[in-house]
């Protein structure tokens, strides 16, 4: 049963499609004739490059239509027009499929290849096809057949793509329900380009015929720009349509420029599109890219933090242990030694032991600020200025906070905006010799944040980065792709003006 079914599906589908490429076959070939003056020339321009089109794009097993429909075709022009001989078009038809058998084989791949292929295939068959055959000269019959080919097999590849390249969805009942929403924007450039080619090939003055080709690339230009090689191969075929609809003239010179024209714009503006889809393509590769590593880079400050985290309740847990273990020990020491050496000893050990868990609970503060698990950030930043010591160096402070959106902050901005103004002002602590610190943190659609002092400054250009540890602010910023810049006024050089400003900017999203 099943096989029946296959057999009956396989005969529609063969009929079908016969019936179809017919139909296409024998309205190219009226269009063929309408052009140029011999009949049988007429079938080397259009209808030939429909059955090489469509035979590239099918498999073996349905070669049988295209062939079969072109053969109809010609015996019906034989029948109607019994004085002319197309025995050349049956034998240049036959002498095609090997060709095209071959082509196929290689015919997978990147667009470019592909349309290369497609290119060398077309200059074989046209070079094959003005060899002698007809009455004609060769160069006006290989025109002819060139021209008919690079612009109907193209079309053939994008009506492919379009079909079998598509992802299409699955029809279902909601999608039935929901209604068809036409591309009004896209139907309207399309109509606006078509009627300007019209406009351009009936209402150019004839003293700039020759700049026609300038002004119709901009059709293919734009199209090209909006959709890529699609675009472009849709901008050539609707100028070919404007161009084939307003030729008035029928002579060889006239048809041959026309030919040229076709040929050369349908060229330059397929392998342009081509390059602009792979300009685009590479565009988006990058994208996607920096979108992955952005991911990565937050993954790795995550990661960081955890490790942080880790160690730092390893630390706090196994040296504060061992801490207690020695003031108990230097206190059992102070109770059962007699003599004044044994006191002393104790206490220093005892002192000793205090000065460990101090250095320890600030490298612990450093390694991961518990502040911000506790409180927001604009609190934990106050707390930064007294954890350093400032108000005990004589350091006036000035802390600036906006945040008129009243923004949510992610947990990694936080932690970015805490570490550079925690290193800034370690920096200031340890070499500015300031008085007067000033931060300013402003959240808008960006981050921005400002770290000035009025310290002795240095020289940006001479000082080493791991020195003050600018190289790892610089790599906080960009790892968020924020900004970074450092402005020191040396004291030196600027006894007014000195210090150093720090300007971060930081995407909030």
């Amino acid at each position: 049963m099943i096989q029946g079914w296959d057999v009956k599906e396989t005969v529609f589908a063969f009929i079908y499609g016969w019936f179809l490429v017919v139909c296409a076959y024998f309205c190219l070939w009226v269009i063929s004739d309408y052009l140029l003056s011999d009949p049988v020339l007429a079938l080397l321009f259009l209808p030939f490059a429909l059955r090489c089109g469509i035979s590239l794009h099918i498999t073996k097993k349905y070669w049988v239509i295209p062939y079969f429909a072109e053969y109809s075709v010609l015996c019906l022009l034989c029948f109607s027009f019994p004085e002319l001989s197309y025995l050349p078009a049956f034998i240049l038809s036959a002498v095609s499929f090997p060709l095209v058998f071959i082509f196929q084989r290689y015919y997978f791949g990147s667009q470019l290849k592909c349309l290369c292929l497609q290119l060398l295939l077309i200059g074989i068959i046209s070079a094959i096809n003005g060899l002698g055959i007809f009455s004609g000269e060769f160069y006006f019959t290989f025109l002819v057949s060139f021209t008919g080919g690079i612009l109907i097999i193209p079309a053939c590849y994008l009506v492919n793509d379009f079909l079998f390249n598509t992802n299409w969805l699955p029809l279902t009942a909601a999608l039935v329900k929901k209604p068809i929403t036409l591309r009004t924007k896209h139907i309207l450039i399309y109509i606006f380009l078509f009627i300007l080619n019209i406009y351009i090939q009936t209402a150019l003055p004839e003293a700039f015929n020759r700049f026609s080709l300038f002004y119709l690339a901009i059709p293919i230009i734009l199209l090209a720009f909006q959709y890529g090689w699609q675009g472009a191969l849709l901008g050539t075929l609707l100028n070919s349509i404007a161009l084939i609809g307003t030729t008035h003239h029928f002579s060889d010179l006239e048809i041959t420029g026309l030919l040229l024209t076709l040929s050369i714009q349908t060229i330059t503006g397929i392998f342009l599109g081509v390059g602009i889809q792979r300009q685009r393509d590479l565009n988006y590769s990058l994208s996607v890219e920096l979108n992955r590593n952005k991911h990565l880079t937050r993954q790795l400050i995550n990661t960081e933090e955890s490790i942080r985290q880790d160690i730092s309740r390893e630390l706090h847990d196994e040296i504060g242990q061992n801490i207690t273990a020695i003031r108990t020990q230097a206190s059992i020491l102070k109770r059962i030694g007699h003599s004044e050496t044994h006191e002393k000893l104790a206490g220093t050990i005892e002192q000793l032991s205090l000065n460990i868990y101090d250095k320890t609970k600030g490298l612990l503060n450093r390694i991961r600020p518990r502040l911000l698990d506790d409180l927001d950030l604009h609190q934990a930043l106050q707390n930064l200025f007294i954890e350093l010591g400032f108000e005990n160096q004589g350091i006036a402070t000035h802390l600036t906070w906006q945040n008129n959106q009243n923004a949510q902050l992610g947990h990694i901005l936080e932690i970015t905006i805490y570490r550079l103004c925690q290193e800034s002002l370690n920096n200031i602590i340890k070499y500015s010799k300031a008085t007067d610190v000033y931060i300013d943190i402003r959240i808008e659609d960006n981050v921005h944040i400002r770290i000035r002092d009025n310290g002795i400054g240095f020289d940006v250009k001479n000082v080493t980065s791991n020195g003050f540890g600018i190289r790892g602010m610089q790599e906080r910023a960009g790892i968020l792709c924020g900004t970074f810049e450092i402005i020191s006024n040396p004291i030196e050089k600027s006894p007014h003006f000195h210090g150093t400003t720090i300007k971060v900017s930081l995407p909030r999203n």
